[in-house]
Formats: C-alpha cells, structure tokens, sequence
C-alpha cells in the first residue's frame, strides 16, 4: 500500500489577498484603456473641429474673394469680395525711352559746343492702388511715381512722390464729391489720372502751357446721359504745396468743367485713342477757373514779379470717327505756367490721330501761344500697341519753332528730351509697360 502525503493546509485568507489583487489589476486596467478611448475620442472630437473649421475657411476665401490679374487692359492685380463691400487692385507702369536732342537757342549753361544730347532714360514709374471700401460707391486711388526729370506734377526728380490721391463717395442719381490731392477741373487732360492714357505721345504740350495742375481740395460733380459737370475748391493754382502752415498763407482757387456728349457713351473717352469699333461722336467742354495769389506765395516762373493768381477760362472740342480722334483746344488764361511773366496769354491746340494699322496708331499735335519767346510747338509720331496699353512703343519728334526758352515744357531741365538747353527739339522712342 502506498502511502500518499496529505495536501497542505488551505490558507483561505491568502488566497483572497491574491484575487483582491488580480481583481485590482483589472480594474486599473480597464480603467486606463477607458481613459485611453476617451481620449482618443476626444483628439478625435478636436480633429474633426480642426477640419471642419479648416474647410470653411477655405469656402470662404473660393466663394467670397476672388483674386488674380485683370485679362481687362491695364487694369492690374486685384483682390475683391464677391459681395462688392472691398476690392484692392494694384498697378504699376514703367517708361524707358531713347532721346536725341539738339537745342539752337543758348546753352542755358553758358557751355559751348554742347548743344547736343542722346541717352537713355526711365522716364516714368508709377505704381497705384485703387478700390473701393464698404460698398462699391466709396472709392479710393493713390499714386506714387518717381521721374527722371522734374516737371510741372513732379517736381522733385529721381524720389516715388505721392502725385495723385483720392477719395470718392457715390451719392446715386449721378452725384458723387471727393477729396485729396485731385486734378483741377479744368482743361480736357484734367480728366486723366496719368499721361499714359493720352494719344500724343504721353503729354500734351497744351496740358503743359496752360493746364491748372494737381491741388489738395475738394470736387462735386453730377454725370448724366448727355451732361456731365465738376467743380471744386482748391488751394493757390499751380503751387505744389500740400497745405496750410506758418510760412506759406496758402490761397484759395476755385475751378470747374462741364461737357457735353452727343452719339457716344462716356466710357469712350476715358482715353484719347479711338478704335475701329467705337462710335461717331461729339463732345464739348468748357472750364473756368480763378485762384487768389498772396504774397507769401512763390514766384512765378523765371520772374521776380508779384505771386501769379491763375484764372480764366478754356474751352475744347473732340470729334469722334471711330478710330479717328480729332481735338482742338482754346485758353485764355491769366499768369499760366507756360508764361514767362505774368499777364493775359491766349492759347491753342489742335491734334489729331487715327490708326493706319490695327495696332499703329499715328498723331500730330501743334500748340501756339501767344507773346513768348517759342510760340509754336509741335509733336508727331506714332504709338505700336503691341499688346495693348499693356506694351506700347511710341516714337516721336518734338519740334519748338522760334528762339528762346520754352517754358513750363518739363521746365526744360531736360525739356522735350534730356538736355538742359533752351529750345531743343527732340526724337524719341520710348517703351511703356504696365499691368
């Protein structure tokens, strides 16, 4: 018989020590992988937030705003909201030009044999920045350009100057008013921000002579179907300074210009170049204008005679045959820019250009005016839209007949072309790029 040990003792109060134990275990451990699904459920929770938030984000900036480059010639960068309430747009335009000058008056300098210059140049460069704020009727440009030269809107060479800004609110039924440093309302080139816009060869000769300039001041204005009118207030014409201080008691001006359409809409001449498909028509326009000079006020040009008060009136006509544009122009105006001493000047433009290609486009212009030393000037060549105003060549010759010192063209400090010579005729070829 074998003898089999008996088993040990049971020791009851261990054993549930040991299981109390296990079942501690499992709960930690269900425990934690609780804590582990929540959370996970809650990065899970915060993701799809994330996405969500991310996802109409983006709808908002696809369907709310749109952005890109304007295929509309020379309308730029822009960035605007679907709804109307804000738009930015951004251009810019450079100007390069070759320039053979030769002057047959006196050297300004007093230096001989020196009657002759050729060069290149950046004429121009300008970049803007316009929009509109809140809803599509309040409006805003600014401009700030550099020039190689100084002339009558520029008159510190070689520095980005502010030339051009404006704030302007549509009142509805035709009525609108703006603010800031504003073309006067005067004569026909008035009506262009810049001179890239205009036919003969980027300047007017006329503009130059009898032109009342860029003012800081106040505009209204009504348009109409066949009648459109602005008129403001401004300070001393012809005088670059921005406002009131303790030097310069600055006076006041007032202007205005009115015209009159018949057969064409008036999105046709917001430049002067014609084109095959545009319309037959006439438009009429008249300007006044009269500034109160002071004496704390500048000199006038190439005088030591009392402060000049600009005042008078101009009238213009533009005939409109499609790609013909034919113009003439008349001032009398008291103490002009273009005037070597102050006094009563009468003026007169004609000018005229159509296309003899579907690209090229040719013009003239002649400009008299009376009792100066150079009464006659003329300029003539052509424009190669080569991508439209986007890419333009334009070649031409400018002409002074008579001897002496033109005034108020460029303040001839490079004049027509690039000398600093009295009457010097010029041949130019300049390139304009913009977007």
């Amino acid at each position: 018989m074998i003898a089999v040990p008996d088993p040990p003792p049971l020791d009851v109060q261990r054993e549930l020590a040991a299981m109390r134990a296990e079942l501690a275990a499992i709960r930690v451990q269900e425990r934690d992988r609780w804590l582990d699904e929540a959370r996970a459920q809650s990065v899970r929770d915060i993701v799809r937030d994330a996405l969500s938030d991310s996802a109409t984000r983006a709808s908002f900036l696809s369907a709310d705003w749109t952005a890109g480059l304007s295929s509309v010639d020379g309308t730029g960068v822009f960035l605007r909201a679907n709804d109307g309430t804000a738009s930015i747009q951004l251009n810019g335009m450079v100007q390069t030009r070759f320039v053979a000058a030769s002057a047959y008056g006196t050297d300004t300098s007093g230096a001989t044999g020196t009657n002759s210059r050729w060069g290149f140049e950046t004429k121009t460069v300008f970049v803007s920045l316009a929009g509109n704020l809140v809803d599509p009727s309040l409006t805003y440009v600014a401009v700030v350009a550099y020039t190689a030269q100084s002339n009558r809107f520029i008159v510190v060479p070689g520095q980005y100057r502010l030339v051009y800004a404006r704030i302007r609110k549509d009142l509805g039924e035709g009525w609108a008013v703006g603010a800031g440093l504003l073309n006067v309302p005067w004569d026909l080139e008035s009506d262009y921000i810049g001179s890239s816009r205009l036919t003969v060869g980027d300047y007017s000769i006329f503009n130059y002579r009898f032109g009342a300039g860029k003012q800081p001041g106040v505009v209204g204005g009504w348009t109409g179907d066949w009648f459109r009118a602005a008129a403001g207030a401004f300070n001393q014409i012809n005088t670059i300074f921005p406002g009131w201080n303790a030097a310069q008691n600055l006076s006041f001006a007032v202007a205005g210009r009115a015209e009159m359409k018949w057969g064409i809409d008036w999105k046709q001449i917001a430049g002067m170049t014609g084109a095959s498909s545009d319309a037959s028509g006439l438009v009429l326009g008249l300007g006044l204008c009269m500034s109160n000079g002071r004496a704390q006020n500048p000199q006038p040009p190439a005088s030591s005679l009392a402060t000049p008060s600009a005042q008078g009136v101009t009238a213009d006509a533009r005939v409109l045959l499609g790609p013909t544009v034919l113009i003439g122009q008349y001032a009398y105006m008291r103490d002009p820019v273009g005037g070597p001493e102050l006094g009563w000047y009468h003026g007169v433009n004609v000018q005229a250009s159509t296309y003899v290609l579907p690209q090229v486009e040719a013009f003239a212009e002649a400009c008299w005016m009376g009792d100066v030393p150079v009464e006659w000037i003329a300029q003539a060549g052509f424009n190669w839209f080569i991508d439209g105003n986007r890419v333009r060549l334009t070649s031409k010759v400018v002409v002074p007949f008579g001897g002496g010192n033109v005034n108020g063209i460029r303040n001839i400090a490079g004049g027509l072309g690039i000398m600093a010579a009295d009457n010097n005729a010029s041949v130019i070829a300049q390139l304009q790029v913009m977007f």
